[in-house]
């Protein structure tokens, strides 16, 4: 049975729509062409425009007069005010939904943005910006054949250092959240790219891309809630920093049922990967399912106990409060369940078990204290890249977990908002119409299950900007846990 949470047991008649999300890690206007302004540092100001090329640079000559462009305009803290074309958006190719999320860490501002041309091919693109210089953009588009939603960003940093460097070789990780829908064969499906970047450079050229529709509760799908999603609801995936450093809680709305749905993706310590990695590869060699199919005595404890060493050696730099139980619940799990994984898959599932066990148990314990393994089902791992290293490849990888299952509220016309809490139990979402912003919250009803609360109103003029308005609404779902 998961763990995670399932609100609601009916829809309630609430409307709700939408407009635009402005925050500093998360940004872009889901209702106008052009981006919200976010803030960086030393008081710079940045926004993307959508326009053609002889509007927004009049004088340029670095693409088509006619060509739909982006264009970063940069006001300086000091006063100045400077343009930039988006590169990658000077094709013939209509740029639009630009959304962008300055990383205070790193100090690079992200643009994403889905650009068709006329063959009505569709692609999700990624460009980063510091200072005055633009790394090269990068295409995470999925499958380039069906119409894509505006995507949306959110960045995570770690550091790591690999067991097979020698000592103090620590590398940064960078990890971009890159979040869409798009349409699939069986409707609106919401798509995730991670871009991962070691020391700044890419860790791998090949992009995977993960529909998160695969990834919602079994019981959801058997058991799913009354009425239909709204179209354009299931065309606002948000995503957003969690309560983990290493962690963002991804908020969308699934057809088949019904629900608001709120995922967490982590990226577990690299060295766990490294070391899941290792002990997949170790356990391949042992022959242990033809070694069992022979009756061979012992067979099956030798192996795990030969693994559980496995792992201590080999995952010495991770810290021995989480190595020694990690290592022993490996063990007690091979014993457990690998003579049942060889009869369902060989040796590969039982290789893919041990991998994924060592992912979810060990990400579980290395922020605290040491926590109880997930049941079954509840967490999944997903592959974000595979960075080359001497004659191999380190995989990185992604935990997934569904944090909360809840009705989808029922909306109205315009462009939907998400806005998500750090846990993913909480969540508002907004609408505006003219001066008019109306937003519902995650709320515990009388009965003790958490709904929807009933509407409120912003009024949006000289006294509140609608970006301080959703300002203020990210800063509300970030307090709805």
């Amino acid at each position: 049975m998961r763990k995670s949470t399932r609100i609601g047991v009916r829809r309630t008649p609430l409307y709700y729509g939408a407009a635009a999300l402005l925050a500093l890690l998360v940004g872009g206007g889901a209702q106008a062409e052009d981006s919200d302004p976010v803030l960086g540092k030393r008081g710079d100001i940045y926004k993307v425009t959508v326009g053609t090329y002889s509007e927004l640079f009049p004088d340029g000559a670095e693409a088509s007069a006619g060509a739909q462009v982006l264009r970063l305009e940069v006001r300086r803290g000091l006063g100045t005010l400077e343009h930039y074309l988006v590169p990658g958006s000077e094709g013939d190719d209509r740029d639009r939904t630009p959304s962008v999320s300055f990383d205070a860490v790193s100090g690079q501002l992200y643009v994403v943005w889905s650009s068709n041309n006329d063959s009505t091919l569709t692609r999700v693109n990624l460009a980063s910006f510091k200072g005055s210089d633009w790394a090269e953009t990068i295409e995470v588009s999925g499958n380039i054949y069906s119409d894509k939603s505006y995507p949306r960003v959110a960045v995570t940093h770690d550091r790591f250092e690999l067991a097979t460097s020698t000592g103090g070789e620590w590398s940064t990780r960078t990890v971009l959240h890159v979040v869409w829908s798009e349409d699939g064969a069986g409707g609106e499906e919401v798509m995730y790219a991670p871009v991962v970047l070691i020391d700044g450079e890419l860790a791998s050229t090949w992009r995977r891309v993960h529909r998160l529709n695969d990834f919602v509760s079994q019981d959801l799908i058997d058991e799913p809630f009354e009425g239909e999603v709204a179209p354009n609801l299931l065309r606002a995936p948000t995503v957003d920093a969690a309560s983990e450093a290493n962690a963002v809680v991804i908020g969308f709305a699934h057809r088949a049922s019904g629900a608001l749905v709120q995922l967490e993706l982590s990226t577990p310590a690299t060295e766990l990967s490294e070391l899941a990695g290792s002990l997949a590869g170790y356990l391949e060699s042992t022959n242990l399912c033809q070694r069992i199919k022979d009756e061979e005595p012992d067979a099956l404890t030798t192996v795990a106990e030969a693994a559980r060493v496995h792992i201590v050696v080999f995952g010495r730099r991770i810290r021995s409060r989480v190595l020694a139980p990690l290592a022993q619940d490996v063990e007690n799990v091979l014993v457990e369940r690998a003579a049942n994984l060889c009869d369902e898959g060989g040796l590969a599932s039982v290789s893919s078990a041990a991998r994924v066990h060592i992912v979810v148990f060990g990400a579980r314990s290395q922020a605290g204290d040491l926590l109880e393994g997930t049941g079954a089902g509840e967490s999944h791992v997903l592959l974000a890249a595979a960075q080359p290293v001497g004659d191999g490849y380190i995989q990185h990888l992604a935990r997934l977990q569904v944090k909360s299952e809840r009705v989808a509220p029922t909306i109205g016309d315009g462009q939907p908002t998400i806005f998500v809490s750090p846990e993913g139990a909480g969540a508002v979402v907004a609408w505006e119409n003219g001066n008019t912003l109306t937003y519902v919250e995650t709320d515990a009803g009388a009965n003790g299950q958490e709904a929807w609360s009933n509407p409120y109103t912003l009024q949006v003029g000289s006294s509140l900007s609608r970006s301080e308005a959703y300002s203020m609404l990210r800063v509300r779902a970030r307090s709805l846990e």
